[in-house]
């Protein structure tokens, strides 16, 4: 009797009143169709900040230190900038940024300083 383990009873009372109870009934609930819903989009797609906004430019980042950091951020997540400076990558953590601003390259400044930019006429000819 040593290598056999004998059931309870009450263990098997139990297993027969869980299989009684678990039939299923003859008369199903009818479902009505309902309009499918789209499947939620993950808080990784949107954080609804704005890294969108700093990602593949270049930007001036002021740390917390006092120092400031200028480079190319290449991507974004919740909690750093992969930030390319001269040619070394660079982890920032965003809880040390003070603050995060795109520069524009010099021919950008160049043609928006001469659109709509005043009574600039070209050369006269008589």
């Amino acid at each position: 009797m040593s290598g056999q383990v004998k059931p309870d009873s009450r263990w098997g009372k139990m297993v027969q009143y869980q299989q009684h109870n678990q039939q299923p009934s003859k008369q199903q609930p009818v479902r009505q169709q309902t309009q499918q819903t789209q499947p939620k989009q993950g808080r990784k797609d949107d954080r609804g900040g704005f890294d969108g906004l700093v990602v593949d430019q270049r930007c001036k980042i002021k740390m917390g230190t006092g120092e400031v950091i200028e480079g190319i951020v290449s991507a974004a997540s919740k909690y750093w900038y992969l930030v390319n400076v001269d040619g070394q990558v660079v982890i920032v953590n965003k809880a040390h940024v003070v603050s995060i601003m795109p520069l524009q390259n010099p021919a950008a400044n160049n043609q928006q300083a001469t659109v709509g930019g005043g009574n600039e006429q070209g050369p006269k000819s008589k």
